[in-house]
């Protein structure tokens, strides 16, 4: 890709907020978020971004818009040079914020693994602050080849964690040499997502 059409789109899409739940221009709203796919393609223009911000990384976060309520928000979209995030931010009810980061690798303290529900990742969860009926604060670590991705989460309310299950079930990985392929066949191999001389 040519650095400065990359540069000016992640200026564009940087701190943008869309509210899902909008019924106008809802299809251009799910063009400039980091959506799994659009039209059936994972050449997503913030998958692109997020992938080359992070060039080592094999997996690149991104939403499950069909899974993901109504109540939650889309906003705080950056993306960087070795480092890309976005959140997730409840519009009303419990206060609920997920922020999600893609770096190369992860800082954390006590964690436990577990299972993951993402093949080729590892999965750690850690807690931090537990206030029954009060705050729930903690972490999803998922490790993989060249890159880590962090769900910060913070919940207010009586419900505590259990809206960790939905939204784990709204986000999800798209895989590096997915979004290269999708890059090559819709460019007719014109551009590819990792050209030569980048080091990954």
């Amino acid at each position: 890709m040519r650095r400065a059409p990359l540069l000016a789109l992640a200026v564009v899409l940087a701190g943008c907020t869309v509210n899902i739940g909008s019924d106008s221009g809802e299809d251009f709203d799910r063009f400039r978020l980091p959506a799994c796919e659009y039209h059936g393609s994972v050449r997503v223009p913030l998958l692109v971004l997020m992938a080359q911000a992070v060039p080592t990384a094999s997996q690149v976060p991104c939403i499950d818009l069909d899974r993901l309520t109504a109540e939650l928000t889309v906003m705080d979209v950056f993306v960087r040079n070795g480092r890309a995030r976005f959140v997730l931010q409840s519009t009303f009810g419990p206060s609920r914020r997920i922020q999600v980061v893609l770096e190369r690798t992860c800082t954390f303290a006590k964690v436990t693994r577990v299972p993951s529900d993402h093949p080729g990742t590892q999965r750690y969860q850690e807690i931090t602050e537990i206030r029954s009926g009060v705050r729930f604060r903690g972490a999803v670590h998922y490790l993989f080849r060249g890159g880590c991705v962090t769900y910060r989460l913070d919940f207010r309310g009586g419900e505590q964690a259990r809206p960790l299950g939905d939204v784990v079930l709204a986000l999800g990985f798209v895989s590096r040499d997915a979004i290269a392929a999708a890059v090559r066949d819709d460019t007719d191999g014109r551009e590819s997502l990792d050209p030569p001389g980048r080091g990954r």
